[in-house]
């Protein structure tokens, strides 16, 4: 790294947000504050699904977010150019895609439900890694994950108590 470099590389990795933070914040007030953040939008998101389709909602989510980051970088003197755009492509489209499909969900079910269901995201990565080692052959799959996957399944039957319609 040459001495005419910005300041705003430092020990050879870009500038990043949290190192303007205060150093004293705790995570806990982070995930804290990031939890308020997430009911919020789940709220908002609610409530416009009443007037807009989820894709109008994830559109303007979009504009509003895409805003934000150019302000920011645009502040900071940064650059949101990147080395690998082939990945940003397919990172964008899955997000997109998963926002897409979780505000449908809040829009359809109750908000509550949904959020159960949104919260199964380890369980369902634990058992999709089951799955591909059961099928791969490649390493032995421990009981107690499946037992765990298997518990949290049902923790879920319990608090969502479906019932059958007929």
């Amino acid at each position: 790294m040459s001495s005419t470099e910005p300041a705003r590389y430092a020990n050879g990795y870009p500038y990043s947000l949290t190192q303007d933070m205060n150093h004293k914040t705790s995570a806990s007030v982070l995930m804290v504050g990031a939890s308020l953040l997430f009911a919020t939008m789940s709220m908002c998101v609610k409530f416009a699904s009443a007037d807009y389709s989820p894709g109008e909602i994830v559109f303007y989510r979009g504009v509003v977010g895409a805003l934000l980051m150019a302000s920011l970088t645009g502040v900071r003197d940064g650059t949101l150019r990147t080395c690998l755009p082939a990945t940003h492509f397919w990172r964008r489209l899955t997000g997109v895609s998963a926002l897409g499909l979780w505000f449908y969900a809040i829009a359809e079910l109750p908000l509550a439900t949904a959020v159960t269901l949104n919260y199964m995201s380890s369980i369902w990565m634990a058992l999709f890694l089951i799955g591909g080692s059961a099928l791969l052959g490649s390493s032995r799959v421990e009981a107690r994950l499946v037992y765990t996957v298997i518990a949290g399944f049902i923790g879920v039957i319990c608090i969502l108590q479906p019932t059958e319609v007929g």
